[in-house]
């Protein structure tokens, strides 16, 4: 077969374009970091590349609800304690009313502190994160607890029983919240039957049925710390999971998607060098022709 000039100057640019198009790609791969930045560069590694950020993607969705309900159950717990804190100073009041030894502007004064004390309880009840209100079940957007003059406690519950829920594991979902009745109702009633002794002087019932209904208060409270502290403690260790998960899934992302530095750069210098070498052998093929000294 005879080889022509136009046959020979057809392929030496083939050639070039190939070179240059293995040139572009691992400038591009060197430049990105990436092997992978289309489906056309690796099927198999597209289709492993979609599955891991996917997988990472439903890992950062979790790891959101996860600190989400450790926030709740942090702000829950702090109120708790809070909570704890007046019913305790309550009793140390009623310890001290009952000794029977105080006159009565002492009694007065700690009848008034118990009043300040249920209004501190109050707003402990009605305690928020990012506007939301802990205790009041499905009704987040109002304050569970208001005063109630009618009611024996002082205050009425406007909450219901809902549980607030969150997903922290697939297909796994913690209720986080604590119901506002079952933790606060006790001692707003053990804070009324208190107040109602003082104003009467019934000193036997500030020290005995008063101090009683104090401490089943104070213990119902610690209770429920307790099972705060323990979803507080799941959520943490599920966290630490989460992101052991995550360190692993973007690990397995870089070995598909990005690319080796050093053995890039060496075809990168390789695919240099094989195309300076086309150019110089492209220019022997290409001779000067009897036409171009005739011009």
């Amino acid at each position: 077969m005879r080889i022509t000039g136009g046959m020979m100057i057809t392929t030496l640019l083939a050639d070039l374009r190939r070179a240059q198009q293995r040139l572009s790609t691992y400038q591009n791969r060197l430049a990105s970091g990436k092997r992978v930045q289309r489906p056309s560069d690796d099927p198999v590694a597209t289709v492993d590349s979609l599955r891991l950020r996917a997988r990472l993607a439903e890992v950062e969705r979790l790891r959101a609800n996860a600190q989400d309900a450790r926030d709740w159950l942090e702000m829950t717990d702090g109120a708790l304690d809070r909570a704890g804190q007046i019913v305790q100073r309550a009793r140390e009041l009623a310890i001290r009313a009952a000794s029977g030894t105080l006159p009565d502007s002492s009694l007065d004064a700690i009848a008034a502190e118990v009043q300040q004390l249920r209004d501190h309880l109050l707003e402990v009840a009605n305690s928020t994160l990012g506007g939301v209100y802990l205790f009041g079940g499905y009704r987040t957007n109002q304050p569970p607890y208001a005063v109630d003059p009618a009611s024996p406690t002082g205050v009425a519950y406007n909450g219901d029983g809902g549980a607030i829920e969150r997903e922290i594991a697939p297909g796994v979902t913690l209720a986080v919240n604590v119901p506002g009745d079952a933790a606060f109702d006790p001692a707003f009633a053990a804070l009324a039957q208190l107040a109602t002794a003082l104003a009467a002087r019934d000193l036997d019932t500030v020290g005995g049925a008063a101090v009683a209904a104090l401490d089943d208060a104070l213990d119902g409270l610690l209770r429920w710390r307790a099972a705060v502290g323990a979803k507080a403690n799941r959520i943490e260790l599920g966290l630490n999971r989460l992101d052991e998960v995550r360190i692993d899934t973007e690990r397995l992302l870089s070995d598909v998607e990005d690319a080796d530095i050093a053995e890039t750069a060496m075809r990168l210098a390789v695919s240099e060098a094989a195309y300076r070498a086309a150019l110089m052998a492209g220019a022997r093929i290409v001779q000067p022709t009897l036409m171009d000294f005739l011009r």
